[in-house]
């Protein structure tokens, strides 16, 4: 009887958070001159989709995009000022898009901004040209956000596909962000501390139109290609997100797209930290659990590893020295987040071959195991399971 009480004072208690959830998403929406939007009809949702040099692959992402379910959409198509077939490509589909050409190239988040400034719908939904998108991802995008007037943006789980497209993996979301329910700050920042930004899909983002204009556009110059993870921050801190379980497109990677490139031979501290840190020092290490805190070290610690690999790799050893120097083995070791055992050998491996003449061999090995081209979809690899 103590039990079923206590479970029922425990419903009533997540009814009234979520109802006060709801409240305060609906008066944030409001404030940000959202009223009106849900159900209020069909919604116009406009698809930005930012290109450069992609005649590989453009026509089947356009055609997976043309062919959604949602019946009223636009596609606005923005070539970066590409060199290759792109504008043809563009061209061959008529009024089917709406199209603009850049006379100088402005990155991937710099073209999204321009066009949200473009857009006409009540949501704008963020696709990518290389990847390929199931006929539902609008509809169920949009039902989620009419569902949860609270919330706002909205992402699902990808299937990784290499360059041919061929299945090579899929996302697992970890535990804590399940379950297809708006989620709070707190849930999101200790998420991303602990598992790293490998949950918040960008090229499934769909954001309310006011909601980017309540919050402001993407920091490109400040955080280039990791300007969509303090966007995702920004939005959080004052509406809540949801990550539908399913997985409704497909990622493609191996290509040399911009996280590969970015990742290819890295030696500078990942901007991940710079942008969690900040956020950290602005209210929300009140709101990280210690846990969280001691996962967010131990990413800091393998991505030094990692650097200070890719630098011996480029036949930096002193440099590498220099970052091995600074890496703490408790912080390595202070999370099951990260593959502590594999990560530690490669520590030990690194710190001896830095202090004795440069090992061709070696760097070789290295650089086939961390960066030739698989195709694979991997995330970094001594990163543990987020789930």
């Amino acid at each position: 009887m103590t039990l079923r009480l206590h479970l029922d004072l425990r419903l009533i208690a997540r009814t009234v958070r979520d109802a006060r959830q709801r409240a305060i998403g609906a008066s944030r929406l409001r404030e940000a001159g959202d009223v009106g939007e849900v159900g209020s009809g069909i919604p116009l949702v406009s698809i930005v989709i930012p290109v450069f040099n992609g005649e590989r692959y453009l026509r089947e992402s356009l055609d997976s995009i043309l062919g959604q379910t949602y019946p009223r959409i636009e596609v606005l198509v923005i070539d970066d000022a590409s060199t290759d077939g792109t504008a043809a490509i563009i061209a061959s589909y008529g009024d089917r898009v709406r199209s603009y050409r850049q006379s100088k190239n402005r990155g991937i988040y710099g073209n999204s901004n321009d066009g949200i400034a473009w857009a006409s719908g009540a949501y704008i939904a963020t696709y990518h040209a290389d990847d390929v998108y199931e006929p539902t991802i609008v509809e169920q995008e949009v039902a989620f956000l009419e569902r949860h007037p609270e919330a706002g943006a909205v992402f699902c789980q990808d299937i990784f596909i290499d360059p041919l497209g061929r299945a090579v993996g899929r996302l697992e979301l970890p535990r804590e962000v399940r379950g297809g329910c708006p989620l709070d700050y707190p849930t999101v920042l200790n998420a991303l501390l602990k598992h790293k930004n490998r949950f918040l899909r960008c090229p499934s983002s769909m954001v309310r139109a006011r909601i980017y204009r309540d919050v402001g556009g993407y920091r490109d110059e400040e955080y280039r290609n990791n300007a969509d993870l303090e966007m995702w921050l920004r939005i959080a801190r004052k509406y809540s997100i949801g990550i539908l379980e399913e997985h409704l497109f497909r990622y493609r990677y191996g290509h040399g797209n911009s996280a590969q490139r970015y990742r290819h031979l890295r030696t500078d501290p990942e901007r991940h930290f710079l942008i969690m840190d900040r956020y950290l020092d602005d209210g929300g290490r009140a709101l990280a659990a210690a846990e969280a805190l001691a996962a967010h070290e131990a990413h800091r610690a393998e991505d030094a590893v990692m650097r200070a690999m890719n630098l011996y790799i480029l036949g930096r050893r002193e440099a590498a020295r220099v970052v091995l120097g600074g890496v703490s083995v408790s912080r390595l070791l202070g999370s099951q987040r990260v593959q502590r055992k594999r990560l530690l050998m490669l520590f030990l491996l690194l710190r001896g071959l830095v202090c004795v003449p440069r090992i061709p061999l070696m760097a070789s090995l290295f650089y086939r195991r961390w960066h030739a081209r698989s195709g694979r979809a991997t995330a970094e690899p001594l990163t543990a399971k987020t789930t």
